[in-house]
């Protein structure tokens, strides 16, 4: 800014000053200079005092709704992370495809297939350029841009937007492509058959669907066992990849196993090339978890003989050569822990197999015990933090997860659900309904144990590297198993001493808010604010963009998110008035009206401690004193059947009753003094008494003789006098002598 620019504001301040002297007394005019030299400040850079010239125009104006609009969008701009270093230009992507003409080639494909002219997907399909693309993806000489072009083709071909999906050739795209496979792999060439393998991987990996298709033709799998043997390793390999991909799809598992599962058990036990041997483990334990868990979703079905059947299969080959579970297991674990000396790709398996594994309680337990594998897989994600290894860092991302994860907590209504599915079951069965048994190592004593044992084994730094990985599915990853080990307690504040808040924090940026890891890491900030000081947790700008998430909490239909969202800021605001100020510019009160009404008795009773603590913001203090609605439903919260929410709503009311516009309303709600009088009973808490007591002093305070002699009726100098007499609190009884005297003073004879 130039010298003659900054002067020329500083004399725009001192006019401001001059007319903020002439106008004290007129508060909306106050408010409107306040705001625009508020403007000149930000211009400044004085954001402090731009922010105070703000929160001030609101305490003068709190219907000013630009006040709000710029307090907001200042709060915004001063919290937000400062960007880093400016970043060096990105080449053109124009020079890119340049100096690759197959990359610049597909690039006009994937305009053409991306335009959604039918006509001109069906022309394509036919051509050269159809067939180049798909042996672009199996092709390892394949440039990176090119590789990636192919890819988002076929990922377009194969998953059509709905409008064109009734007159989408899928149906001749799929058959093009099993022409495609069973070309190559009938050539007898070892390069085609490579081509071929390589190329349905793709296939598998940009749509499951079209490619259990072509794998599950008639004979396909059958034929692939019958010649795996004969086949040069690196093809064994290409074929064991397809068959790892393919296993995690139900139509594909069924063929895999009927014709798949001897030399896949045999290849597990006894190849001598690791990585194969680590595909066909792989395979096997995605094949089990499978089974196991699909049955129990397939509960009164017709296919489970099927199951039962594919079942044994799998157990049979496994036997035959003397593998079982737990010895896929324990091999993974022990090549987890020796990753140092293993193939990339060995350890890649490894640990999806063992991701897969980690759904059954025994393989939890065991992972959890061995605090050299957890220290590993820490290792591991640290290590390849800044390699493209997506797949590896959700593998240990899920085995993280599943060892922390809690079990869900069913309402009522889902608890009914479940039970009549149950019914539903039994009678297909023509069985009676059998008590589910509680498995020990699902119970949350044995997870608690688990959590404990990640947390201490730095499970929040593996965490911490998927927190900062541009991919939405590993962020997810990472916001669930945070929120699982911040559910105990006992966790939280080693987690923060470990930087907890540095993986949470951006993930609840407001850009995030539509995904679906925003409210996950949400609640677990939440679950820390309500636990531990927000000025060491959070300090003071991480409070003040914690507000808005937390706020997210609180509008969700979930009620445990709307109590730790209310929980939350109720805490952070209790130790900043400029985090109320935040709360109040970012409509906060709307919802915590909104939650005053919930059917839930701890919501209800959250959302009126948060209320009570805004009471403390000028704003909200104007509104509620000159709102007789929102005084009336705080009378009647007052007199509610739970203590906290009694003590919430009082002590609201005798903040509130402090003013005297708040105390001419009061004694106009029906049956005021009988509500108020209530809080003196002598059953009552003695906290919520020395609510009531403040009450009645400010009404009669600031009304009068009319006020004492309503509460007269009610006998309440009765009540104050108990209170004087049996109170073992000095504080309280020495305010219950002061409003009898008021009492007395008003005239009131006391008996």
């Amino acid at each position: 800014m130039s010298d003659d620019s900054h002067k020329n504001l500083e004399v725009q301040l001192d006019a401001f000053k001059a007319e903020l002297e002439k106008n004290q007394n007129d508060n909306n005019k106050v408010a409107s200079i306040l705001l625009k030299r508020a403007t000149i400040y930000d211009k400044l850079n004085k954001l402090d005092l731009a922010r105070a010239d703000i929160e001030t125009a609101l305490k003068r104006d709190p219907s000013n709704e630009s006040a709000k609009k710029q307090a907001q969008e200042l709060y915004t701009r001063t919290t937000a992370t400062p960007s880093s270093a400016p970043q060096e230009q990105p080449t053109s992507p124009s020079k890119k495809l340049n100096d690759d003409p197959l990359a610049a080639r597909f690039q006009e494909y994937l305009q053409c297939v991306s335009s959604n002219n039918l006509n001109d997907i069906r022309s394509f399909i036919q051509t050269n350029g159809f067939v180049d693309v798909l042996s672009a993806c199996g092709t390892p000489e394949t440039s990176t841009q090119a590789k990636a072009t192919a890819y988002m083709i076929l990922t377009k071909l194969f998953n059509p937007p709905p409008e064109i999906q009734k007159e989408h050739p899928t149906q001749r795209i799929i058959e093009l492509c099993a022409r495609y496979f069973s070309r190559s792999i009938d050539s007898g060439k070892n390069t085609e058959k490579l081509l071929a393998y390589r190329t349905l991987l793709a296939v598998f990996e940009t749509s499951m669907t079209v490619g259990a298709v072509i794998l599950s033709q008639e004979s396909t799998v059958e034929e692939m066992m019958d010649t795996v043997d004969f086949e040069v390793l690196e093809v064994q390999q290409a074929m064991a990849d397809v068959l790892a991909i393919a296993s995690s799809d139900k139509s594909c598992q069924k063929v895999i196993v009927k014709f798949g599962s001897e030399w896949i058990a045999n290849t597990a036990s006894r190849a001598k090339d690791e990585r194969l041997k680590s595909t066909a483990r792989t395979i096997l334990t995605k094949l089990q978890a499978q089974q196991q868990y699909g049955q129990q979703d397939n509960n009164g079905s017709n296919d489970g003989g099927d199951e039962k059947s594919a079942e044994k299969s799998l157990q049979e080959a496994m036997s035959k050569v003397n593998l079982d579970s737990n010895d896929l297991t324990d091999t993974l674990m022990v090549t987890i822990k020796n990753y140092k000396t293993q193939e990339d790709s060995v350890i890649l398996n490894a640990v999806e197999a063992l991701a897969y594994s980690t759904l059954q309680g025994t393989v939890k337990e065991a992972i959890s015990n061995d605090p050299v594998l957890l220290k590993a897989l820490v290792a591991i994600s640290i290590n390849t933090a800044g390699a493209n290894s997506n797949p590896l860092l959700f593998g240990i991302g899920t085995i993280f997860r599943n060892i922390t994860m809690y079990k869900p907590v069913l309402d009522e209504q889902q608890k009914q659900m479940k039970r009549l599915r149950e019914m539903a079951n039994a009678k297909s069965k023509g069985k009676p309904v059998q008590e589910e048994q509680e498995d020990p190592l699902e119970q949350d004593e044995a997870v608690d144990e688990r959590v404990r044992t990640a947390v201490d084994n730095g499970a929040a730094l593996a965490l911490l590297v998927l927190s900062k990985n541009p991919s939405d599915n590993l962020k997810g990853v990472a916001a669930q198993t945070y929120l699982n080990m911040v559910t105990p307690q006992s966790t939280r504040g080693k987690l923060l001493q470990q930087g907890i808040v540095k993986g949470l924090l951006p993930l609840t940026q407001q850009k995030n808010k539509d995904a679906p890891y925003y409210l996950m890491s949400a609640q677990a900030l939440a679950k820390l604010a309500i636990t531990s000081d927000p000025r060491i947790a959070f300090g003071v700008q991480t409070s003040h963009e914690l507000v808005l998430p937390f706020l997210g909490l609180c509008k969700d239909s979930a009620q445990l998110r709307q109590f730790e969202g209310l929980m939350a800021l109720t805490n952070l605001a209790s130790v900043d008035d400029q985090v109320r100020q935040r709360i109040y510019v970012d409509d906060g009160m709307t919802a915590f009206e909104n939650l005053q009404l919930s059917n839930n008795d701890m919501v209800q009773r959250a959302a009126t401690e948060m209320i009570c603590n805004m009471t403390f913001c000028d704003p909200v203090f104007e509104t509620y004193s000159t709102s007789p609605n929102r005084l009336r439903l705080l009378m009647i919260l007052s007199d509610h059947e739970d203590a906290a929410t009694r003590r919430a709503a009082s002590g609201a009311l005798a903040i509130l009753s402090n003013s005297k516009d708040t105390c001419d309303r009061i004694i106009k709600v029906d049956k005021a003094y009988e509500r108020i009088a209530r809080l003196l009973s002598g059953e009552e808490e003695v906290d919520i008494q020395h609510r009531g007591i403040e009450v009645v002093r400010c009404v009669i305070g600031n009304t009068g003789k009319e006020a004492a002699e309503g509460f007269a009726k009610e006998q309440v100098y009765v009540r104050l006098a108990e209170i004087v007499m049996k109170c073992q609190v000095n504080v309280v009884r020495t305010a219950a002598m002061e409003v009898l005297k008021m009492f007395v003073e008003n005239g009131v004879q006391i008996k």
